[in-house]
């Protein structure tokens, strides 16, 4: 017997029985009509119950879609926020320096790395000759002197630092005179020699650019005094130690200013 007349039999034995027990007993308690509920009936609740579990699906899906591309959009605003704190931090340095070391702010230039030194002597920043970078022009950062440009390319520069032994700057110590010259050293300290008394030098003075020299804006913060030499009994002039005002490891873009 086949399958399809199998449940053909089964189809007319359900209503028949139906008939019979509706003539004894009247109208069919709910119970009993659940189950002996035709089979179309069965097959469209079943249908049903699938319409509605494909369409839950297919909205879980909508919504992981939907989150997926939110989750895009928010990584897009957090760059974009990003590049506009980057854009004011590169605004406030330019007004800094403007107002406490030099008007002649030619452009502000991204730090893209050492150039050929361990010691941080020499650094290498992205805008060159394309940008009206040239060489001779002084190089600082809000919290103080970095160098002064020495090597120039199309689209890049060499900055010599404050701490390269090459780097010859002008000073003098704030509030007390005095004139000297500051010369880089190898471990990131910066000697002054000979220089010459206007008031006793003492550790924590302050030393800044003066116009000796003529390569930099004069006031510029130098660095900090940390030690003082012995003098020489028949020397009047003076040599100490500075530490550098700025942290030239964690240097990311610098302010370029026009030659003097």
């Amino acid at each position: 017997m086949s399958s399809l007349l199998r449940a053909w039999y089964v189809f007319i034995a359900l209503g028949l029985f139906t008939v019979a027990f509706t003539a004894f007993v009247g109208r069919v308690p709910a119970d009993v009509t659940a189950a002996v509920a035709l089979p179309h009936e069965l097959l469209h609740r079943a249908g049903t119950n699938l319409r509605l579990a494909l369409e839950s699906a297919v909205d879980r899906r909508d919504h992981r879609a939907l989150v997926a591309e939110l989750q895009v959009q928010l990584e897009a605003e957090r760059e974009a926020s990003r590049q506009l704190e980057l854009e004011l931090e590169r605004y406030r340095d330019v007004v800094n320096v403007a107002k406490t070391q030099s008007p002649g702010v030619v452009a502000v230039a991204p730090v893209i790395g050492a150039d050929g030194t361990a010691d941080l002597g020499r650094l290498r920043v992205g805008l060159g000759e394309s940008s009206g970078v040239a060489r001779n022009m002084p190089v600082t950062v809000a919290a103080g002197l970095v160098g002064i440009v020495t090597e120039v390319a199309t689209n890049t520069a060499v900055v010599r630092t404050i701490i390269d032994p090459q780097s010859r700057v002008g000073v003098t110590v704030r509030g007390k005179g005095g004139q000297g010259v500051a010369i880089g050293e190898v471990g990131g300290t910066v000697r002054v020699s000979r220089f010459i008394l206007e008031q006793p030098v003492a550790v924590g003075d302050v030393v800044e650019t003066s116009s000796y020299g003529g390569l930099f804006p004069a006031g510029v913060s130098v660095g900090e005094v940390v030690e003082v030499l012995p003098p020489d009994p028949n020397d009047l002039r003076r040599t100490f130690l500075v530490r550098p005002s700025v942290e030239l490891a964690t240097l990311q873009q610098v302010v370029l200013l026009a030659p003097q």
